[in-house]
């Protein structure tokens, strides 16, 4: 028998006995399993799902002027959003949203001037249908309500990435760091 063969028997012996070793250490262990819908894992703080529409909790009115900023800087262009203009303040006539090809990269909560658009702390709109993927207004509204919503409003998130304010009598970086002689 050449030695090439040996060595490679042995090598396939060897990864079979520790493919073996990993299933007896894991075959008395608790299994992981959740039994979902019965049982759900907790979401973690941060977490951010699908999205809805709010209202004003003091004057009941929606919050969605109807400036389309969420249309325009949606990636996959999947909002679809018609302004009424109105005697106070604009609405939004219509606003659908396509959640079956959302990214949900968070761009339209953060450009939302009134925090009319949120994410909520959950993903669970499974269904058979693809048409019922497609929200309108009403729907969106509904979901805002059904649901808590996540942490992360526009507002929040823009300052979040704001700079840091700095106190009174500091001087700024950016002019020490040009000036040759400070």
């Amino acid at each position: 028998m050449p030695e090439g063969s040996v060595r490679t028997a042995f090598r396939m012996a060897r990864a079979a006995g520790t493919a073996m070793g990993v299933t007896l250490r894991n075959l008395f262990r608790a299994p992981v399993t959740v039994h979902y819908p019965r049982v759900t894992r907790p979401y973690p703080d941060r977490f951010r799902g699908v999205l809805a529409l709010t209202y004003d909790p003091v004057t009941g009115e929606e919050n969605c002027i109807g400036c389309r900023l969420c249309e325009f800087i949606c990636p996959p262009q999947v909002i679809k959003v018609e302004m009424l203009k109105a005697e106070k303040r604009n609405y939004a006539k219509l606003f659908t949203l396509e959640l079956y090809a959302c990214e949900f990269c968070e761009l339209c909560v953060q450009v939302c001037p009134t925090d009319a658009i949120i994410m909520l702390r959950t993903f669970d709109l499974a269904t058979t249908d693809r048409r019922e993927l497609l929200l309108d207004k009403d729907r969106l509204h509904a979901l805002g309500r059904q649901f808590p919503a996540s942490w992360a409003t526009g507002n929040g998130l823009r300052a979040m990435q704001a700079p840091p304010a700095r106190g009174k009598g500091e001087p700024a970086k950016d002019a020490a760091a040009k000036d040759p002689a400070g």
